[in-house]
């Protein structure tokens, strides 16, 4: 097969998978599920940076906690971020004293639901019912939100040390000043990588099946870029043509935020379907080559067996 043919096999493969994925994603209810995640997810966003900053202020990084708010403030449109900043300054500032607290241990059983939420769209989208009980359901969300804290604790300290690593690598690379825009591009590539990231173990581990790392790559890059496109358009819309606040007047900021949202978990939805119909072309194309070979090796026994000299009937013809 020639490279024009393969370039051309492969478009139509992806596109019947997109394809695929939109019609699955419409039959499994799609949009019903991303606006109850969009919802649940706006809903436990505060305790999460509650119990985020308390644990950052256990470890003495509450400095750090609000400059890594502040980095993934950036990705979001401004209207977005103008209507959640009070709210997030007004968490985020607050001190609070003790981890342990039944206000911590509430803000994150709170924040642990919007994995539920992702969860149920997640096996709607690989075609698997759930058959863990509730209570082992509950106990991973709540241990996952508290190792994603603490790894997001640790980029945080990563992300505070930036300015310091990219100064040390200035003098002694002798690099001149006009390639800070290298620092600018890796720190949004980092936020990219983190993003890309946390996809791909939500789509991993939430599932009622532990899916290899090949089967969540096509969909968790959809995910990724599809939302990056999505908010910037979002917020071109939203500086040109929307004009929430005469509809929904003071509430016009909520809307927009609870829009986002819903687009966002719509995209994470449709993520999760490019990587169900992935699997299912993947599983289809292996039936086919197992049938194929079934029936040449079918074909290459019957084609021996007649091609084999008969024994002679006759009697005398023995002698």
């Amino acid at each position: 097969m020639t490279l024009r043919k393969r370039v051309w096999e492969g478009l139509r493969v992806a596109a019947t998978i997109v394809w695929r994925a939109m019609v699955h994603f419409i039959d499994d209810g799609g949009t019903v599920l991303a606006g109850s995640i969009a919802f649940t997810s706006l809903f436990a966003l505060f305790p999460f940076l509650i119990f985020l900053t308390t644990l950052a202020g256990e470890f003495g990084q509450e400095e750090a906690a609000r400059q890594f708010v502040d980095l993934a403030l950036e990705g979001l449109p401004e209207e977005v971020v103008s209507a959640i900043r009070p709210a997030i300054d007004q968490v985020v500032n607050v001190r609070r004293t003790g981890l342990m607290t039944v206000s911590i241990l509430v803000a994150v059983w709170t924040a642990s639901s919007g994995l539920e939420a992702l969860r149920t769209a997640l096996n709607f989208a690989y075609g698997i019912e759930e058959s863990r009980p509730i209570w082992w359901l509950r106990l991973q969300s709540f241990v996952f939100t508290i190792v994603m804290s603490i790894s997001i604790l640790v980029l945080m300290i990563v992300v505070v040390a930036g300015p310091f690593i990219w100064n040390f690598l200035e003098d002694l690379l002798k690099l001149p000043a006009s390639w800070g825009w290298l620092y600018t591009g890796l720190r949004y590539l980092l936020a990219v990588l983190l993003l890309y990231a946390v996809v791909a173990l939500l789509y991993q581990w939430l599932p009622n099946r532990r899916l290899r790392g090949h089967e969540i790559l096509p969909g968790a890059a959809v995910t990724v870029v599809t939302w990056l496109i999505t908010a910037s358009l979002f917020s071109l819309y939203l500086q040109n043509l929307g004009r929430f606040s005469v509809t929904y007047g003071s509430l016009g900021g909520i809307v927009v935020t609870l829009m986002f949202f819903y687009l966002s978990a719509a995209i994470f939805i449709f993520g999760a379907e490019i990587n169900g119909a992935w699997r299912r072309d993947v599983a289809a194309r292996l039936r086919a080559e197992r049938a194929a070979r079934a029936e040449r090796q079918q074909a290459k026994q019957a084609q021996k067996r007649s091609t084999q000299v008969p024994h002679l009937a006759n009697p005398d013809d023995r002698r």
